[in-house]
């Protein structure tokens, strides 16, 4: 399949590649489809590849010693997993599933690291984004921590809506389509299930959100927002 330049911007990672350098990252890239319900890769195996979202939701997760599942968290349009990338050897750290019809961007581990070979200025700039990234997340995590509990779950429900969410016809509702127990979410920012029961009962009877395992409806965003 041949790939525009602009095609691979829309990945950070990738901003400060030249046109030729890019053409070269297109070479051993194919993409590669998923249905609902499908496993991209399972923890412990061999990363052989890493991969970017055309389009789709993907979450990740880890099995505890009790067969529980812990998610990691829930990855869509443009974003990169795994997030230990290119540059070690380590096996697949969690699980990926497509929770909907995913479409990716695959590229093979080896072949990128014989690209970095033949083009060191590709790796310095790759580690470049990669290291702001990071520091993007640490700076992320220190906001997070230090807000109570209850903002915390806000914070969570309006991304998700800005970012998943579809407008439903009243023009009003945002409809998140993501099968998500109360757990998954506590485990996902950190919080206990508890904390997320209170929270979400609290804005059920204020009529902010309505919310099942499938979906949530963001009923009014405004009042939801103004908790943030």
């Amino acid at each position: 399949m041949t790939y525009s330049n602009n095609f691979f911007k829309q990945f950070p990672i990738f901003r400060d590649l030249t046109a030729d350098e890019l053409k070269e990252v297109a070479q051993i890239a194919s993409q590669k489809a998923y249905p609902r319900g499908n496993t991209i890769f399972v923890e412990g195996e061999k990363r052989t590849a890493v991969y970017f979202i055309l389009s789709g939701l993907v979450k990740v997760f880890k099995v505890s010693s009790e067969g529980q599942e812990q998610v990691i968290s829930f990855l869509q349009t443009e974003e990169m997993f795994p997030h230990v990338g290119f540059f070690d050897d380590t096996d697949y750290p969690a699980t990926a599933t497509a929770v909907t019809n995913v479409q990716l961007l695959r590229i093979p581990i080896d072949a990128f690291d014989q690209l970095l070979l033949r083009n060191p200025k590709i790796a310095i700039k790759v580690m470049k984004v990669m290291g702001e990234k990071l520091l993007e997340l640490q700076q992320r995590i220190q906001s997070i921590t230090s807000q109570d509990v209850f903002t915390r779950i806000i914070g969570a429900l309006v991304k998700f809506s800005r970012e998943l969410g579809k407008v439903q016809t009243d023009g009003k509702t945002i409809k998140i389509n993501m099968p998500m127990t109360n757990t998954d979410l506590a485990n996902l920012i950190g919080v206990t299930r508890e904390s997320v029961n209170r929270a979400l009962n609290r804005l059920k009877k204020e009529g902010i959100i309505e919310h099942s395992r499938k979906e949530i409806l963001i009923l009014d965003m405004e009042r939801l927002s103004e908790y943030e």
